[in-house]
């Protein structure tokens, strides 16, 4: 059915009588229409005088011009209802639609002959309520080429000479959640400041704030990515939601449900709104004017469709006050709600348990909440995160039975303990998979919202979990990387797709390991000054070193994606792409070129001073990417949208860095791997590279450098001909790394020695080179094993296990959420399923009694050279038990050895050093010790005693110490 199609343009109708949402998407389709194909389809009310093809939008119910061309639609309550946007749905037969009405916010897109006077086709699209129609729109633009963020991201579609529509019809919904949305938060330094000075200035000439006109383009973006519900904007210093004329309204229009943050009780910002003194915010004194307070708002807004906070904390986001105990702070909370209750009973229609409410147990109020506060059945329970991408508490089976069901807050962007991640999105989509699509198995269905804080950066974040929200199976049935490349598709063509997903992949890697906001190594809260950074530039093959060039790769690969885009795609590149990759590189380099320049400083390098410049560059450059992005991208649009330093914390600024003068004259100084100081030539025990293993073939670096102002002339010689060198001789102006190598054919069984000297006129300096190479009886292919031990520790990633056990209802796979190093984990699935009992090795059932099931377990063979106790370290993903009552755990064992169970569940909230330390660093690492009764082949197992358990790394430490950030590279045999 034709769209447009050579000189055939369809008229797009809509009932004036039909909600103000369908005639704006009906109106906003006409637009998409001419943004693909340069033409615009006329838009009418009427069929009157019809003619030719012609487009329908209407609401099953609420528009006679649906009805008109309702019989012999094929419409019925039957076929395909997987929910799935990106789906196709199904072919029906003939029926009258009436079915459709039973499901909330579902549409129907189908093609059919309407029996109407001048009309020859019609493309019929609707929705079972205002939103479906709206949605069912919205996804034919979609699926025309229009991306969500053709506006929000300046996206531009394809060009094309027609549009038609497959004959069929094409049913979608209802969606997973019933109530999806955004929490427009942290707005300080982005959204608001751009709203009242470069989008909606005149909406902003009393005090800045965001606006209907501001409101509209983020309600049709919601439209676009099927969401419904919207947390407006808060903080201090911005204007109220409701003290704009117009907001509620607009809200109307696009069918978006208001609901407010966790602070913000009854539709109240207090922030702005509350007039008397701050001691007066508390219950226990001044309730007959709270009250007054909520009831007003309540019954202004008693007409709209919205979602109700209840509860109550302080003023802006901290605890309420009032009550000298717990058991008097959950006495006052619930006078508090059932104070709400009434004043919401009494400003509406219909019975307050039809009223839709959240209680969000955030920070404390969990506490109080698990203290006996009684919240009625019907209220949602609104369960956040950690603020850090992962699920605090979730509901017990009780509380899954609730009327009002659960729902979660979710964080992409967070102010507060233990730091801020404000600037660059950076939470993985497979977090975002992985923890939601926990919740919702735990039965948090009803309710999901979003922390975005100003939309931008976090656009593909904020979709990927509406697209989760709205099919929580369709989408976790595929893989992250599948959903990038469809969206990168999208955004920027085919022929890219692929690259552009494995850029994202390891930008999500590098950050996870360390968020760009977090490279200070400092805290909010109270604040601290910026740290060395924990990556090593000594050990590990110089890990800060392999980060900073990760980084380099990354930039160098996204900016080859660019450059070969058409120019009219790079906006919505930059945007999406390439601000961050840039950004997230400069502030790694920043911190790891500062620590470098003081390191070297310290060994009397007199290349310090060219690491502070890459320090100065690094600012820079970062300061001068977000000028570009706020005053030259698309011409200005988005001037004030993004800051460089939100909310000026030191993270932000020029961190220090070393001097050092060199002297007149040339001097050679020489550095090793593993070493922080430099190699002295005054007869002492030369230091020793790191150990060569046959087994683990891996170069060692030894630096050669200038003391003095002039180059140095030097050389190199091996006392061993089985020791190999990158080069033997030049001439060093500044500093140069020598690679050192084993000639695993020439080297002598067993442990041998051997020396690197490196001379200069007047300077001779030695360097220690130690090998294993095992002979014909430790050979390790015949004996089978994955791993071996150097220098004291084996190294493993753990989706390299030897075997996985198969006889578990319970199962490891991989994990989309990235490993720090490797990039990969493995988790536990399903993610809700009875505890494994560490006692017995049985499994408990839901009554608490163990049968004969075996936890799942993953088992590595290793290879330790020496007997005795040994420490077993397993890198987690920091994630958190299920309820209150459970527990995070895993088991490990050598061979038939003791089990040692471990727990790397945080005992406390957001004061809690342990869980600070866990989100910081992307990692729960858990510790073991075992005892190791005679060297030789091992088998390692690891056993997953609760759900939600995610293993990234582990490290068998025997005599080996903890020397870099992310732990040792992987030690697995080279086959």
């Amino acid at each position: 059915m034709p769209v447009v199609d050579d000189d055939e343009i369809a008229t797009i109708y809509f009932d004036e009588d039909d909600h103000d949402v369908v005639g704006i998407a009906a109106r906003d389709f006409a637009d998409d229409v001419e943004r693909v194909t340069g033409d615009r389809p006329p838009v009418s009310s009427s069929l009157e005088d019809s003619a030719g093809p012609a487009v329908v939008v209407g609401t099953l119910g609420d528009s006679d011009v649906v009805e008109a061309c309702l019989p012999g639609s094929g419409i019925n309550g039957e076929g395909d209802e997987d929910g799935d946007r990106d789906g196709d749905g199904g072919e029906d037969g003939d029926g009258d639609g009436d079915t459709l009405t039973e499901k909330r916010e579902s549409f129907v897109v189908t093609t059919t002959d309407p029996p109407i006077s001048g009309v020859d086709s019609c493309v019929l699209i609707v929705g079972s309520d205002r939103r479906g129609t709206a949605y069912g729109a919205y996804e034919l633009s979609e699926r025309m080429g229009v991306s969500p963020w053709y506006w929000w991201a300046d996206v531009p579609p394809e060009s094309r000479e027609s549009v038609v529509v497959e004959a069929g019809t094409y049913r979608t919904g209802p969606p997973d959640v019933t109530y999806r949305g955004i929490f427009l938060n942290d707005e300080d330094w982005g959204i608001r400041p751009w709203a009242s000075e470069t989008f909606a200035p005149e909406e902003a000439t009393d005090r800045d704030g965001l606006g209907p006109k501001t409101y509209a383009q983020i309600f049709e973006l919601l439209l676009r990515l099927g969401a419904n519900t919207v947390w407006p904007a808060m903080h201090p210093g911005t204007k109220a939601f409701y003290r704009y004329p117009g907001n509620a309204e607009v809200a109307d229009r696009y069918a978006i449900v208001v609901g407010t943050s966790h602070c913000e009780p009854m539709h109240r910002n207090n922030v702005d709104e509350w007039e008397a003194p701050h001691e007066e915010w508390d219950y226990e004194t001044n309730a007959d004017r709270i009250r007054e307070y909520w009831r007003t708002r309540v019954e202004d807004v008693s007409d709209y469709e919205n979602a109700f906070t209840v509860g109550m904390r302080g003023i802006h986001d901290s605890g309420m006050p009032g009550g000298d105990s717990p058991d008097e702070k959950v006495d006052l909370l619930q006078q508090v709600l059932d104070d709400q209750r009434e004043i919401l009973d009494e400003a509406h229609d219909r019975p307050v348990d039809e009223v839709p409410q959240v209680f969000c147990p955030y920070k404390e109020v969990l506490e109080l909440y698990r203290g006996g506060l009684d919240v009625p059945e019907d209220i949602c329970l609104l369960w956040p995160n950690d603020s850090h991408g992962y699920m605090r508490e979730l509901p017990t089976e009780t509380e899954r039975q609730r009327a009002g069901g659960s729902g979660v807050y979710y964080h992409l962007s967070y102010w507060g303990r233990p730091h801020d991640y404000l600037w660059l999105s950076s939470v993985p989509m497979g977090l975002v998979e992985a923890e939601m699509g926990k919740a919702y198995d735990a039965g948090a269905s009803e309710y999901w919202v979003v922390n975005v804080g100003d939309i931008k950066p976090t656009e593909k974040e904020m979709e990927y979990f509406l697209d989760l929200a709205w099919d929580v199976e369709g989408v976790r049935s595929g893989s992250v990387s599948t959903w990038l490349e469809r969206w990168a598709t999208r955004e920027f063509g085919e022929s890219h797709a692929e690259d552009v997903a494995e850029i994202l992949a390891e930008y999500y890697r590098l950050s996870h390991a360390r968020k760009p906001e977090h490279m200070g190594w400092s805290t909010v809260y109270p604040n601290t000054e910026p740290d060395d950074p924990a990556f090593s530039l000594t050990h590990g093959g110089d890990e800060a070193l392999r980060r900073v060039e990760a980084f380099e790769r990354l930039v160098d690969r996204t900016e080859a994606v660019s450059e070969a885009l058409p120019d009219r795609r790079q906006p919505a590149f930059y945007q999406l792409v390439l601000y961050q990759v840039r950004c997230g590189a400069a502030m790694s380099g920043k911190f790891l070129h500062a620590s470098r320049s003081r390191l070297y400083a310290g060994q009397g390098r007199s290349t310090a001073s060219r690491y502070a410049e890459l320090t100065r560059e690094a600012q820079d450059r970062i300061e001068a990417e977000t000028r570009y992005y706020n005053e030259e991208l698309v011409d200005g649009k988005w001037d004030g949208m993004l800051s460089d330093s939100p909310r000026d914390l030191s993270v932000f600024d020029l961190p220090g860095t070393g001097r050092y003068d060199p002297p007149e004259g040339a001097a050679l100084g020489v550095a090793v791997e593993g070493r922080c100081e430099p190699v002295r030539a005054d007869g002492v025990q030369p230091p020793t590279l790191p150990t060569f293993h046959a087994h683990v073939d891996r170069e060692r670096f030894v630096d050669v450098f200038t003391r003095g102002t002039e180059p140095v002339e030097w050389s190199a010689t091996t006392s061993e001909e089985w020791i190999r060198l990158s080069e033997r001789s030049g001439t060093v102006d500044g500093e140069h790394r020598l690679w050192v190598g084993i000639d695993w054919e020439a080297v002598p069984a067993g442990r041998t020695s051997g020396e690197v000297t490196i001379e200069s006129p007047g300077v001779r300096k030695t360097v220690g080179v130690e090998a294993v190479a095992p002979g014909d009886e430790g050979r390790l292919d015949d004996a089978g094993a994955d791993f071996v031990e150097v220098d004291g520790v084996v190294a493993i990633e753990a989706e390299h296990y030897s075997r996985a056990t198969d006889d578990s209802p319970v199962t490891w796979e991989r994990s989309d959420i990235p490993g720090r190093v490797s990039g990969a984990t493995v988790a536990v699935r399903p993610s809700v399923f009875p505890s494994y009992d560490a006692g017995n090795d049985g499994h408990a059932d839901s009554d608490g009694h163990a049968d004969n099931d075996d936890p799942p377990s993953l088992e590595y063979d290793v290879v330790l050279s020496t007997a005795g106790t040994v420490e077993v370290e397993v890198q987690c993903v920091p994630t958190q038990a299920l309820t209150a009552d459970r527990d995070l755990r895993y088991a490990v064992a050598f061979g038939e050895g003791e089990r040692r169970t471990v727990s790397i569940d945080p005992d406390g909230g957001e004061h809690d050093p342990e869980w600070q330390r866990n989100v910081l660093r992307g990692a729960a690492i858990g510790v073991s010790t075992h005892r190791v009764d005679s060297p030789g082949v091992q088998t390692l197992r690891l056993s997953a005693l609760d759900p939600g358990l995610v293993v990234d790394r582990i490290v068998v430490y025997a005599d080996g110490k903890r020397t870099t950030y992310l732990g040792p590279r992987e030690t697995a045999v080279d086959r």
